[in-house]
This record gives structure tokens, sequence and C-alpha cells, in this order.
């Protein structure tokens, strides 16, 4: 399955980039490695939720208070479709 939604980096040690779908109400982060950024992690979410990870100060602080391990937002690990062979 390939993300979609569109990511805008933020200032964050944990956290390189997110995203909002409000169609779908999923939230979309790509987290900060050594090697890069991660595949992006889809998070199902409210729009208030949303607002306010943009709102916050330390959005890896809030991330880890109020998503990480909320029971209501199970993360699905989005994975790079297979690459089509020419014919």
């Amino acid at each position: 399955m390939k993300s979609n939604i569109p990511l805008i980096p933020c200032q964050s040690k944990q956290l390189a980039a997110i995203g909002y779908d409000p169609d779908s109400k999923t939230l979309a982060i790509t987290f900060n490695q050594k090697d890069g950024q991660s595949l992006p992690y889809h998070y199902p979410c409210d729009p208030e939720m949303y607002a306010a990870l943009q709102a916050a100060e330390s959005k890896g602080g809030f991330f880890n208070q109020h998503i990480k391990k909320n029971p209501k937002m199970p993360a699905t690990k989005m994975v790079p479709e297979p690459e089509k062979e020419a014919a």
C-alpha cells in the first residue's frame, strides 16, 4: 500500500514529516532515522488531534504522549509497491 498523503517537514528530533488527509481522517508520519527517514506510518486521526499535533511545541513529545500507544490509533506501516518489470 502506498501513501498518497502529502508530507510537510517538521522541526523535530523524532518526526521527520507529517501530513493529514481529512477525507479519510488519516495522519501520516515519517520518522528520523540514522540513514534518513522512515517509510510513512498511517494512523486514524480526527482533525482536532492533527491540529493539536501541528500546534505542539514538541511534536515528538506530543506523538509519544497522545498517539504512539493510543489504542484508538493503531499504526499501519506503508510499504513501497513492488516495481513492475518492463514488458
